[in-house]
């Protein structure tokens, strides 16, 4: 089972993928290292199986050559959205929300919105 301190780091370095204007500071393998460590973390949980394949979905697109922008940003929106609807869920305790809040407010960001 992954520590606290794991997911801690997971959040920070997801947050940190942009700056204050918007910037993303990351490369594409950067993105699919990050989204490895997300996938360890959430493997197997129920209500994350949705995040779980745009995850896959957006770490093959990031693995190509020349990732298509558009369908980035795409999987980037669902994903935000996906991960705000998994923050609502009765079962996720207010500071988890608030995280994966944030999380789903980095994501969009990382897709221009």
């Amino acid at each position: 089972m992954p520590s606290h301190a794991l997911d801690q780091r997971l959040f920070e370095r997801t947050n940190s993928l942009t700056d204050e204007n918007d910037s993303i500071l990351a490369s594409p393998q950067d993105g699919v290292e990050l989204i490895d460590n997300w996938l360890r973390i959430i493997a197997g949980n129920t209500s994350t199986q949705i995040v779980e394949e745009e995850l896959n979905e957006l770490r093959s697109e990031l693995m190509l050559d020349e990732p298509d922008a558009d369908r980035v940003r795409s999987l980037l929106l669902n994903l935000a959205d996906n991960t705000a609807l998994v923050a609502q869920s009765k079962n996720v305790q207010e500071q988890t929300a608030n995280k994966l809040d944030s999380v789903a407010f980095t994501l969009r960001s990382l897709a221009g919105m």
